[in-house]
């Protein structure tokens, strides 16, 4: 029997998700163990002390870089599948995430720039027109709290949350172009397996045409991009018709659509373990 572990995120990194974040890997696991698959949980800190030979896959909702670096290691030199991969997940870090974008054509991205919050001197105003305001955000990790994104109305605002980013030890920061629309959220397994979307608020959302089938490519561009087959992620319709991606993160919450994506990832994950398994018998 082939054997996964699943690898909680930190709590840090779960801000008001840390249930919805243990229930989706918890569910996945479940759905493995119907089809033939040994499976554990741990949190990061028992991950750490643990011996993690013996897993033929494991599944990181972890973020941080010390662990994602011993995980890529261990993984390397053990042949064991990480779904997503240490470096997938590196991918979404901010600065990271923009080169990535960069890169694919697919992706629209709103204009965007990076700063070095310690910086001297007032941050230069990015080149990009912003009469409608900019975000602000840290340029490592995703939320870990409520102002780790912020809107800045102009230049001024700016500069206060960079303050707090000093405060805070953040080192570098991206001001990106605010684009009217509507803010989409999109889940994926893939690509190509499964894709779903909503409104983050449906009782404000102006319902903006667009074509579901565009979203799609640029959401499964994005992921793709970061090396992502488990993602999910934010995205504008804008009033134009154009949609950009603003945001693409490795094993959300899934928190609306639990049941199904549970099951969609855990065929995704069976799938590679069963050529996993192939690969071995013809060795």
């Amino acid at each position: 029997m082939v054997k996964c572990l699943g690898i909680l995120r930190e709590l840090q990194n779960s801000p008001n998700r840390e249930n919805d974040d243990a229930l989706i890997l918890k569910a996945v696991m479940e759905q493995l163990q119907l089809q033939r698959v040994e499976t554990a949980l741990m949190t990061p800190e028992e991950a750490d002390g643990a011996a993690l030979e013996g897993w033929d896959m494991i599944v990181p909702m972890c973020e941080t870089y010390p662990r994602l670096m011993r995980l890529k290691k261990f993984c390397a030199s053990a042949a064991t599948l990480t779904i997503n991969s240490p470096d997938a997940v590196l991918g979404c870090y901010r600065l990271r995430m923009l080169e990535a974008f960069k890169n694919a054509p697919a992706v629209l991205l709103p204009p965007t720039e990076t700063r070095s919050v310690t910086a001297a001197g007032p941050l230069a105003a990015p080149a990009f027109e912003g009469s409608s305001g900019y975000w602000v955000k840290r340029g490592d990790v995703h939320n870990t709290c409520s102002h780790d994104v912020v809107f800045a109305r102009d230049m001024k605002d700016v500069e206060e949350v960079r303050a707090d980013f000093a405060r805070r030890e953040i080192s570098n920061l991206l001001i990106q172009k605010h684009i009217d629309g509507d803010l989409i959220k999109f889940y994926g397994v893939g690509p190509g397996q499964w894709f779903t979307w909503f409104y983050h608020d449906p009782q404000s959302a102006r319902r903006l045409a667009f074509e579901l089938e565009d979203l799609a490519v640029s959401a499964e561009a994005a992921a793709g991009a970061c090396g992502l087959e488990i993602f999910g992620g934010d995205a504008i319709v804008s009033p134009e018709g154009p949609i950009y991606i603003i945001d693409i993160n490795s094993w959300p919450s899934f928190a609306r659509v639990r049941a199904e994506a549970s099951v969609q990832i855990a065929r995704r994950l069976r799938a590679r373990l069963r050529s996993l398994e192939s690969s071995r018998r013809t060795k």
